[in-house]
């Protein structure tokens, strides 16, 4: 077995005196709370004990150049999320700038950490009102702010990519109006699944966005549907990177985000922007009722004009048939008088009248003579009078 000597003059120390002494040292050196600017990419809320154990980081042209773990109790964070809830912005969330007030601690077994006793909301509400200032002039800089509103939408649109969290409760409040209408309108929705803020929701909502664009044809707009929350829980819709890709989509973008505070830069750029979903879902079914609407009304129109051209027609026909009758009983009266002269005239041309009248007939072989040419010399012919015949033989025709 090898043997370690202990050089002259050292001393080995526990582990627990070591972070004994380290404990003593930060807690005489840094007794006091002080403020510290930094960002907070997690919340880590436990909501078992109440406690959170936030992520802290500080960048620099977008390095990370420092990172530190902090811990704010579960009394402290209640009152700090007072705080913010009476500023407008809701609870304290993930990935936000904030100003806090602090001090260090050592703890034995989870090692150094600050922890936060307070956070000055109106830093927070600054840096949050610059990212969004500073996110829309460059987007009108690349003359792209309004680039979105100049889609157009459908007059009835059906087909919708929705990004959202399947558990959120602003898409269960979204499907639920959207699916009791189902009956009476066909909608189809598609969910694109995204984190909807914190740490990770700009990526993750660009991701939805480039899975939309490949099936953009598919769909008649996108819907970006999240559940309440106050302007710390918004900070992404103020990211550029979002921004843009809501101001470049090909199709018409629609916002319920559910806040109705200051309308974030994504809201802004979008096609429209709604405070609920429930707003979101009840604009769309809109739509549909106003055409429905025009569809009954048109409906109604025709059935009504039918009807009237109907009774016109019926009137007409009625009208047409008896001016007819008449026409025709005007044209038969007519056509009896006619008749009854040209019976009288033909009565005045009938050959039994004539020979009455002392006139007679002479035929040639059952034809009428009509002139003495038509005769020659030795030729039978018969003569007729009103009371009787006479046979006769020519003997001599005198021109």
């Amino acid at each position: 077995m090898p043997v370690f000597e202990q050089s002259i003059g050292d001393k080995a120390f526990s582990l627990s005196e070591v972070t004994a002494s380290i404990r003593r040292t930060i807690s005489s050196r840094y007794g006091s709370s002080f403020w510290v600017r930094a960002e907070m990419i997690k919340l880590n809320h436990y909501p078992y004990s109440g406690h959170a154990f936030p992520d802290l980081i500080e960048k620099k042209d977008g390095v990370i150049v420092a990172q530190m773990r902090a811990i704010i109790w579960s009394g402290d964070l209640k009152r700090i999320n007072e705080k913010f809830f009476r500023c407008g912005m809701g609870a304290l969330s993930d990935g936000v700038s904030i100003l806090f007030r602090a001090t260090i601690m050592y703890d034995e077994f989870h090692g150094l950490s600050l922890r936060i006793i307070d956070i000055d909301t109106s830093f927070t509400l600054g840096e949050l009102e610059k990212q969004r200032i500073n996110c829309i002039e460059r987007l009108k800089a690349e003359k792209i702010f309004a680039l979105n509103k100049s889609k157009q939408l459908p007059a009835l649109p059906k087909r919708f990519a929705i990004i959202s969290v399947e558990s959120s409760k602003g898409y269960n409040d979204f499907m639920k109006v959207v699916l009791s209408h189902s009956p009476k309108f066909a909608i189809f929705t598609h969910l694109f699944p995204s984190l909807l803020q914190g740490e990770g929701a700009v990526y993750s909502m660009l991701q939805a966005f480039e899975r939309i664009e490949v099936v953009a044809e598919f769909f008649d707009a996108v819907l970006i549907i999240r559940g309440g929350g106050g302007d710390v829980g918004l900070s992404c819709y103020n990211d550029y990177r979002l921004c843009r890709a809501v101001a470049l989509c090909s199709l018409p973008v629609l916002t319920g985000i559910g806040h109705s505070t200051n309308q974030t830069v994504a809201e802004q750029t979008a096609w429209h922007d709604f405070i609920t979903p429930t707003d979101l879902a009840d604009s769309i079914l809109g739509y549909h009722e106003t055409a429905l609407q025009n569809i009954t009304e048109a409906r109604n129109s025709l059935l009504s004009c039918s009807d009237d051209v109907l009774k016109r027609e019926k009137q007409n026909l009625v009208q047409t048939r008896v001016e007819l009758i008449e026409k025709i009983k005007r044209r038969m009266s007519r056509e009896r008088e006619d008749l009854t002269i040209r019976g009288k005239y033909l009565r005045l041309l009938s050959p039994d009248l004539l020979l009455k009248k002392g006139y007679s007939i002479t035929y040639k072989e059952n034809k009428v003579v009509l002139s003495a040419h038509c005769l020659k010399e030795g030729d039978t012919i018969r003569t007729r009078f009103s009371d009787g015949e006479v046979i006769s033989t020519v003997n001599k025709i005198k021109q």
